[in-house]
């Protein structure tokens, strides 16, 4: 199978193999690691947008929270006063002020949290004034949605899951 893939020249970044319900042969592509958070870009953005407005609805989150209040762990030392301003409509409306994609950018400053390294890339343009396709965006919007989901509670995958599939009418 891998053969296949290669001669048709599919990257890949990961590959797990699941038969009846168990794990036979898992691996990755470097740099991709299994320790390694990996963006799934539109998928991500479509299943965050939506745990976004159940934790809103919920009262657990909102618009205009701002990203440092929610995560004052993951906030950069020497972090830039528009980097305090960003809010969670900055991030889910990919205006934060970036000039182009940070993702490589934050990796690179802070390869161990990208929410700092996202903090931390200068800022082009003023806060909610030009959108800029920015896949750190999701993440940073999915790490302070998780922040969110009480820690005795369920995960966020089952605090997800459950008002979108105990609808009859969504499979």
């Amino acid at each position: 199978m891998l053969d296949r893939l290669e001669a048709r020249s599919v990257e890949l970044h990961s590959i797990m193999v699941v038969r009846h319900g168990h794990i036979v042969a898992e691996g990755w592509w470097a740099p991709y690691s299994a320790g390694r958070p990996h963006l799934l870009y539109s998928l991500t953005k479509s299943f965050t947008s939506v745990a976004v407005g159940l934790a809103i609805t919920e009262g657990l989150l909102s618009l205009d929270d701002r990203v440092v209040e929610v995560l004052p762990d993951r906030v950069p030392a020497g972090i830039s006063a528009q980097g305090r301003r960003i809010t969670v409509h900055h991030l889910l409306s990919m205006t934060a002020g970036h000039g182009t994609d940070s993702l490589a950018e934050a990796w690179r400053l802070h390869p161990d949290d990208l929410v700092k390294g996202f903090l931390s890339v200068p800022f082009a343009e003023p806060e909610g004034t030009r959108h800029t396709y920015d896949n750190a965006t999701t993440y940073a919007t999915a790490t302070a949605t998780w922040s969110t989901v009480p820690l005795t509670g369920p995960s966020l995958e089952l605090h997800l899951r459950s008002p979108l599939t105990t609808r009859p009418d969504v499979a």
